[in-house]
């Protein structure tokens, strides 16, 4: 589907998988492979949907700190976006929005080795805190503060194609502009 034809059925909180190009995001797409992550191994980054005076962002973590980032700008860097709809309210995803970006969150790339090493070898990560994340940590937390209950067995530090499996089917897909014809 073309972004243009659906991104007015996007809702606040409605978490966005992207499939990102890249080497970076290749070897993420190779880790999430190898750990059985399926179809899912193919998105590399996630973010929560917003709306801000008619655009649409995905609030994200960025490799620095918590970002709006507007979600045209996946599309046409030959992205695509899946979107998963959110398990808990508009209203629930609102009242927690201050929380995910009134206060800077750091970037943590050891959090991401971490997820990686767990990922291909089995390994524990620990748990983590609310101060330095990485993308899918940060918005498996915002669902979590908002009332979302993980499926049992979700890791503290999810990888994005683990977010979305625990979502379950995605609405829909969002084309990259590379992919039309």
């Amino acid at each position: 589907m073309r972004y243009e034809d659906t991104r007015d059925k996007i809702a606040d909180g409605d978490i966005l998988g992207v499939s990102c190009k890249g080497l970076f995001w290749s070897l993420v797409k190779v880790v999430q492979r190898a750990a059985g992550l399926g179809k899912f191994a193919q998105i590399t980054h996630v973010g929560v949907a917003w709306w801000v005076n008619g655009r649409l962002y995905s609030v994200e973590m960025d490799g620095a700190h918590n970002v709006l980032r507007p979600v045209s700008q996946y599309i046409a860097e030959g992205s695509s976006v899946t979107v998963f709809r959110s398990p808990v309210t508009q209203d629930a995803m609102r009242a927690q929005y201050d929380r995910a970006t009134s206060e800077p969150i750091q970037y943590d790339y050891l959090d991401l080795l971490r997820i990686g090493l767990r990922l291909l070898l089995r390994t524990s990560t620990g748990t983590d805190g609310n101060g330095e994340m990485v993308c899918s940590t940060f918005a498996s937390r915002w669902l979590q503060w908002a009332g979302w209950t993980p499926p049992t067995g979700f890791p503290d530090m999810p990888s994005p194609g683990e977010l979305c499996r625990a979502l379950g089917h995605p609405t829909f897909a969002i084309e990259a502009a590379s992919e039309r014809p």
